[in-house]
């Protein structure tokens, strides 16, 4: 009878340890899977945003410039006034170009064919720069388009250069173009976030680059 209750006496205390020792590595080993793909996760989804605002701003840029120059006329109509000839060049008649530096471009159409390139909807006379941030508008730099920011958190590919310039033969014009003989616009920039991984270094950053070529 002593024999028998000693046979089914429970687990020993040196038995609880391991077994406590192992319960707890093997819970400390899944809790740092969960978290590395927990991070893994928002990483990519903070790196597609990036990518999103990188090609949406991209999109418009492209758009607007693919419009520079419509004179359904034929001829590019007068200036009006301060409206349409802010920096008082020595022209009198609306630009394709109107002004043009490795972080500026000002450009202007009549996309209604009312004899002007002043109207606002559409948009006919537009700017985009790069800039630095606003209170609302963070990052390194940001770029502007008429003045309200287009996109936030903008890495240019060269300090301060967000567009390049050619011409007919794709020679690079440099940093001061001559307006008439632009003939192609090249956009290259990197939109970043932080990483949200806390053991992470650096940045999250989209990079998008296209070109333009004016059709007239």
């Amino acid at each position: 009878m002593a024999q028998s209750l000693i046979e089914q006496d429970g687990v020993t205390l040196i038995e609880q340890v391991v077994s406590l020792l192992l319960g707890s590595v093997l819970i400390t080993s899944l809790y740092a899977y969960f978290r590395a793909e927990l991070y893994r996760t928002v990483s990519v989804e903070s790196k597609t945003a990036t990518l999103e605002d990188a090609r949406g701003a991209l999109d418009i840029i492209l758009r607007d410039l693919m419009n520079a120059g419509a004179w359904p006329n034929g001829v590019a109509p007068l200036e009006t006034g301060v409206a349409d000839d802010p920096d008082h060049d020595a022209d009198i008649v609306c630009n394709r170009v109107y002004a043009a530096s490795p972080s500026a471009i000002h450009i202007q159409m009549d996309l209604n064919g009312n004899g002007n390139c002043t109207d606002t909807d559409p948009r006919e006379n537009i700017r985009y720069e790069l800039t630095n941030p606003t209170a609302t508008c963070p990052g390194p730099q940001i770029i502007r388009r008429n003045g309200d920011c287009l996109v936030a958190n903008v890495v240019p590919g060269l300090p301060d250069k967000l567009f390049t310039y050619y011409d007919a033969n794709g020679t690079d014009l440099g940093a001061n173009p001559a307006r008439d003989a632009i003939k192609r616009v090249k956009i290259a920039f990197s939109v970043q976030v932080k990483n949200p991984d806390p053991n992470g270094a650096g940045n999250l950053s989209s990079t998008v680059l296209s070109s333009v070529e004016f059709r007239n």
